[in-house]
């Protein structure tokens, strides 16, 4: 927020430093946007910890400072919001949910998407939860056995896409086993384009559309239709079943069950829709890219693979899978080892907003409506917040530890944000990941099977990694 009294003292946006530019384009022909993260994370380190960039005609500042990132998601949604692309483009999509809504919206929906995704719902789903990973655990035997190559993000989006539509619509569609429903082929298009269009200097789509276009097209309209009959599906049962609104079975009657409650209440099937959307697209990819990068860190460091292993062991027993959910609370190291990928690997490394007034940033006078984006990346892995911040380290986050002088500042730990737009999925995509890894330490050794060809990160709205081909081998 500004205090009017210190305008004169502050420093002009226009007095920013920043990369060389272009007239018109601005920094547009120097970024490509599968690594746009660490071309901010390299202009970063060159310009300080505020600077700006201009995409096209637009202005917007790039900011690594842990005090003020804070401030962007603490002071929302009154100071600040997320860029307005977002909420535009979501909506062109008819995807605009508790992710991207704004404002009283944004209020609404939380509240009752936060509802159907409390921790008494996800125990609930447990059961459902421990079948889809055994299924997995079979998969990968018989690749094992076979010493088939695995693109692995690409095979653990086949577990999540599985978990998020029983937990969603309480529907098998079994990708694992299967292709899965024509659903599932169209999701994958969605967040790549998603990413190229928020980050576009003008809505091109508007008045042109490319093949890529085109084919989002497609894909949304398949989407949306099969999601609607879910959705139809699901209130007809709860007719027949009115006691599904007091004990609902998925997020799709639990959110319905919701808004059946709010007498009176705004909350739309549109944004039911937004909403059953939404939790599919960030069930898919997000989870799976922080499971795949994992399994990479268990491949670079066998020590820790061998002490999570001994750890899943001693509270498994025989069993190959968690049977309960209360086990998950039990693996104080795996989740160090979660919280450490998330830190060097985080699915968002930049945080986009948009300022609603006029505020001070590090000296600056910010106008309203100025694009900034949150390198929570950047802080994550300086020096400043972490000792050995770029070294992969678990134990700085066990309960204890002694990090000396070391720093270990955890508020620039923001893999799921924070303030009150903090993520309502957590304690699910949490849940996931500590299953599969458990039953991956409980079952197999893994190797990579390309060790010539690098594994690079690639941003895709999600960041996730690129040539992670690995091979399943049973446990020695």
């Amino acid at each position: 927020m500004l205090d009017t009294a210190t305008l004169p003292a502050l420093k002009s946006i226009d007095s920013l430093p920043g990369p060389a530019s272009l007239p018109l384009v601005g920094n547009l022909h120097q970024i490509d946007l599968e690594h746009f993260h660490e071309q901010l994370e390299q202009w970063c380190d060159e310009l300080g910890p505020i600077f700006k960039i201009r995409m096209g005609k637009r202005d917007v500042i790039c900011l690594a400072d842990t005090d003020a990132i804070n401030d962007l998601f603490r002071l929302r949604p009154s100071v600040y919001r997320r860029v307005r692309a977002i909420e535009s483009v979501t909506a062109e999509m008819n995807i605009k949910g508790v992710f991207s809504a704004e404002g009283d919206e944004w209020k609404l929906q939380r509240k009752v998407v936060a509802q159907a995704l409390n921790s008494a719902h996800i125990n609930r789903f447990f059961p459902k939860l421990f079948e889809t990973t055994g299924r997995l655990q079979r998969r990968w035997e018989g690749l094992a056995a076979s010493a088939t190559p695995v693109e692995l993000c690409r095979d653990v989006m086949r577990y999540t896409v599985d978990v998020t539509t029983q937990l969603a619509f309480g529907i098998d569609v079994d990708t694992i086993g299967t292709d899965g429903p024509v659903v599932q082929q169209h999701l994958d298009k969605v967040f790549p384009m998603l990413h190229r269009r928020i980050n576009a200097p003008f809505p091109y789509w508007r008045y042109f559309r490319l093949p890529s276009d085109r084919a989002l097209a497609r894909s949304l309209a398949v989407i949306e239709e099969t999601v609607n009959g879910f959705i139809v599906a699901c209130r007809e049962r709860m007719s027949r079943q009115p006691e599904l609104f007091e004990a609902p079975g998925n997020f799709l009657e639990a959110i319905i069950a919701a808004q059946a409650a709010e007498s009176g209440s705004d909350f739309t099937d549109q944004q039911i829709y937004a909403n059953v959307l939404t939790l599919l697209l960030a069930g898919e990819d997000t989870t799976a890219n922080t499971i795949a990068w994992a399994c990479k860190y268990f491949i670079d460091y066998p020590e820790h693979f061998a002490r999570a292993r001994a750890e899943v062991d001693a509270v498994l027993g025989e069993a190959p899978i968690p049977t309960e959910p209360q086990q998950l609370k039990q693996f104080p190291f795996i989740e160090a080892f979660v919280n450490e990928t998330m830190r060097l690997k985080p699915v968002g490394p930049i945080a986009p907003m948009e300022t609603n007034e006029p505020v001070e940033l590090l000296g600056y006078h910010i106008p309203a409506g100025t694009s900034i984006f949150g390198l929570t990346r950047y802080i994550a892995v300086a020096p400043v917040n972490f000792g050995a911040a770029r070294n992969f380290a678990p134990e700085r986050w066990l309960e204890g530890a002694d990090n000396g002088s070391d720093a270990h500042n955890t508020s620039a730990f923001l893999p799921f944000g924070t303030g009150p737009r903090f993520c309502p999925g957590r304690n699910l995509a949490l849940t996931e990941i500590k299953m599969v890894i458990a039953m991956l330490c409980r079952n197999f050794d893994l190797s990579l099977a390309n060790p010539q060809i690098p594994v690079e990160e690639k941003l895709a709205f999600a960041m996730m990694p690129k040539n992670l081909h690995v091979r399943f081998h049973p446990r020695a």
